[in-house]
């Protein structure tokens, strides 16, 4: 993680939490969705609404801008760039346990 960005942050109940990976974990009650952040110079590459509709599962459908606000107030708070794209992944992280 990069100096100065914030681990985690909580709105409407989502927590944000870069990882090595250059994945960006979003945590909910209902679920953890991962999202595609650049490490080398931070940017997060949030998926246009007709990718997410492809993507995600059936409980984060109707969230879309849920995330994608919790996420640009996040980014804003860290300093770091935003894009909503339609060549970038998102995807369900399951507990293995």
């Amino acid at each position: 993680m990069q100096r100065g960005v914030t681990a985690i942050y909580y709105m409407d109940q989502i927590r944000f939490n870069p990882r090595w990976r250059e994945e960006l974990v979003a945590v909910s009650d209902e679920g953890v969705l991962i999202l595609e952040i650049a490490m080398g110079t931070l940017h997060v590459y949030f998926p246009d609404e007709k990718k997410w509709l492809a993507s995600v599962p059936g409980w984060a459908k109707e969230k879309w801008q849920v995330y994608l606000d919790a996420c640009t107030t996040w980014c804003k708070e860290n300093r770091i760039p935003i894009s909503v794209v339609d060549n970038t992944f998102v995807y369900e992280e399951k507990n293995d346990s």
